[in-house]
């Protein structure tokens, strides 16, 4: 696996294979057996994964991400993450419970993308996503969930939150739904008007916690932290990795530029004189 984590093992306990942690725990599970790089790779930015957590590598970068967006909430919130088959590296669904009310948050990953919002429409690189009617959906249905639960009161409102774009312009038109980056999430919900009590969240907490396809997030555990760090140091060598790879094609193309030049300094010359001869 990475140099810096060869020794370290990823135990399968359910708290890694179910909800938080299992894209990140999978990555390092797949990289355990991986021999290190040789000095030459690393200093030709030769990338640390292997060809399985290569695969799964992005998988666990959304998921942390996620992650580190939603911990921001603090502890008045309660989290829950959708169970469905969904691509991690696409992004993921979380039910969020807290004093501004119960929200369904659908992050969406987008590296490098360029993301123009208008009204209900989201275009990615020109090319439309569904992500403002997928989210109202869900919400609707969360909606009605909770009342089956007796929790009749509660109504599920929708956000899109959008990671790694490259730019992010919002249209006049006012979205229906929230659209936010990643990042600005927390401090969104942190300031929205509260509408439920300490009490009432707490008495609400137990009845996310019985929706058919939810998993309410365990508090922090020594475990889920230490796996939050050995992913932190892989992703650390990883974009490391690409920046040195980066430059040696920047260095490249900057010798063949130079060789170039130097080719037609000789050559023109040369040229112009058996012209003019």
């Amino acid at each position: 696996m990475s140099e810096s984590a060869h020794k370290d093992q990823v135990p399968a306990t359910p708290l890694l294979d179910r909800g938080f942690g299992a894209a990140m725990a999978a990555c390092l599970r797949a990289q355990a057996d991986h021999e290190p790089r040789t000095w030459l790779q690393a200093l030709r930015g030769t990338s640390p994964l292997s060809g399985e957590a290569n695969d799964l590598y992005q998988h666990g970068v959304g998921e942390l991400e996620s992650a580190v967006a939603l911990a921001a909430l603090g502890s008045d919130w309660m989290v829950a993450q959708s169970d469905d088959d969904h691509d991690p590296s696409v992004g993921a669904d979380h039910l969020v419970l807290g004093p501004a009310g119960a929200f369904i948050v659908s992050s969406r990953r987008h590296p490098g993308d360029r993301v123009v919002t208008a009204g209900r429409m989201i275009l990615v690189n020109g090319h439309r996503a569904a992500y403002v009617r997928d989210a109202t959906t869900r919400a609707v249905q969360l909606s009605e969930e909770f009342a089956q639960r007796g929790a009749a009161d509660v109504a599920v409102r929708p956000i899109v939150a959008l990671t790694g774009a490259s730019d992010l312009i919002r249209g006049r038109s006012k979205a229906p739904v929230p659209v936010l980056a990643l990042g600005e999430l927390a401090g969104w919900l942190i300031r929205h008007e509260a509408v439920y009590s300490r009490a009432q969240v707490a008495a609400l907490v137990p009845v996310a916690g019985r929706l058919a396809g939810w998993q309410v997030r365990p508090a922090v555990t020594g475990a889920s932290v230490r796996l939050t760090a050995r992913f932190e140091r892989l992703r650390t060598e990883v974009d490391a990795a690409r920046r040195r790879s980066r430059l040696w094609i920047i260095l490249g193309a900057a010798v063949a530029l130079a060789a170039t030049v130097t080719m037609l300094a000789f050559a023109i010359p040369a040229i112009i004189a058996l012209v003019s001869g």
